[in-house]
């Protein structure tokens, strides 16, 4: 069973063709997402040089805002951790 059913074949040589030009480019947990080729290209109605020019933008935004490791890489202030503390006495139970 294909991932896209209503997919033409025209419409799926172009997601290929997406694929194939920007693998490199995209980070494994880009990757992740099935979807994610195919999406670019829906959303510039196939038009390849229009979804890869989409797709390039997001991938550079991404990895300037470090979207796939800002959760690993945060460290809080250490005002904010000394702040929020609780005394253990203070907490009902």
């Amino acid at each position: 069973m294909a991932l896209y059913p209503k997919v033409t074949t025209e419409q799926q040589e172009a997601i290929d063709e997406l694929k194939r030009r920007n693998l490199k480019d995209v980070t494994p947990k880009m990757l992740e997402d099935e979807s994610l080729f195919y999406r670019f290209s829906k959303a510039r109605n196939f038009n390849l040089k229009e979804a890869e020019t989409m797709l390039k933008k997001h991938i550079d935004f991404r990895k300037e805002y470090q979207m796939d490791t800002i959760l690993m890489d945060y460290n809080p202030p250490e005002v904010r951790n000394k702040r929020f503390m609780v005394p253990i006495m203070y907490i009902c139970l």
